[in-house]
């Protein structure tokens, strides 16, 4: 069986196919026995759709300004 970290580590791989299969089974198996690992595994497919949500927002235009002011003097120093 997989340590929390290593399940964590291999995240893309499962979730993407790419695992093999003996592999995928082990991850399945912490993952049954690990709350936190399935509590991570749900914010991890959660994170591109919030991404793309987050993004599809657009930044009020003050706030934008002072980010970009923000920005510039930071880069001055």
């Amino acid at each position: 069986m997989f340590t929390c970290k290593e399940s964590v580590d291999l995240l893309l791989q499962f979730l993407d196919g790419e695992m093999p299969e003996e592999e995928a089974r082990h991850l399945e198996e912490h993952l049954q026995a690990c709350p936190p690992c399935v509590d991570f595994l749900r914010t991890y497919r959660a994170t591109p759709v919030l991404c793309k949500r987050a993004l599809s927002q657009q930044m009020p235009q003050e706030l934008a300004d002072r980010l970009t002011q923000f920005l510039r003097q930071k880069c001055r120093k």
